[in-house]
């Protein structure tokens, strides 16, 4: 761990003296690559589901006020078949996020903001980590998610900046959430070339803190992060 933050150091002083540009270009064409994506899927499940829209209907009524991995448990034996496994639940993420998002089209900013956050947030584990599946699966289910938190803070104050401690404090969090998912046996040269990708994200995810909902709410899917990752961690130690 002392390695990683050394290095993490080393890296992020080099940006610093010599600068880095944040590419804000390359970053909103992953993550409408990511939207892309998601609407392709949910297009082909309505060819390849008659009736799934009629389902997400019935499961999905007042439904943004229980989180959707609760509500997917509490639903699960009612469920039917195409919502069942990793994929299935990337699937019934996807209609808990489109019934919502439907039944609240006047937080569209909001929704794009924490979208495009919690996408950054996804891309930048991913790259750390060096891929795998389960960031994939974590694509179809961010705007789920991100409709809970709408929700859930939507009598927040919709325009009240957040303060530069408040953002440096997440960020803060959000670089020691990285250095969990980091191999510490990486070579030092690909680590570096990382680390210039991951900062331009973050500069973008400081630039989309422009209000304190979206600053609770991405402290709160980091916090889920957080669980998960411990709960993997317990869960391979067996």
């Amino acid at each position: 761990m002392y390695r990683i933050a050394n290095i993490v150091l080393f890296v992020l002083a080099i940006f610093v003296v010599m600068g880095c540009s944040c590419s804000k270009t390359q970053c909103e064409r992953n993550i409408q690559d990511d939207i892309l994506n998601i609407d392709k899927f949910r297009k082909q499940s309505k060819k390849e589901y008659r009736y799934i829209e009629e389902d997400a209907e019935r499961l999905f009524a007042n439904s943004a006020a229980v989180y959707p991995d609760t509500l997917y448990r509490q639903q699960y034996t009612s469920l039917q078949g195409y919502f069942y496994g990793e994929t299935g639940f990337d699937l019934y993420c996807i209609w808990y996020a489109q019934f919502n998002a439907n039944n609240r089209k006047h937080y569209r900013c909001e929704r794009k903001t924490l979208n495009k956050i919690f996408y950054c947030v996804n891309d930048m584990l991913r790259c750390i980590a060096g891929g795998g599946t389960g960031f994939t699966h974590e694509t179809y289910r961010i705007p789920a998610y991100t409709e809970h938190y709408i929700y859930k803070y939507q009598n927040m104050e919709a325009h009240k900046q957040c303060q530069d401690n408040d953002i440096s404090q997440t960020i803060s969090n959000l670089w020691q959430i990285m250095a969990t998912y980091n191999n510490e046996d990486m070579p030092f040269e690909i680590l570096a070339y990382k680390m210039k990708y991951i900062y331009e994200n973050v500069e973008y995810i400081k630039s989309l803190l422009t209000a304190e909902i979206y600053n609770y709410c991405l402290q709160e899917y980091m916090c889920r992060l957080i669980n998960e990752n411990v709960s993997e961690q317990e869960q391979l130690s067996l």
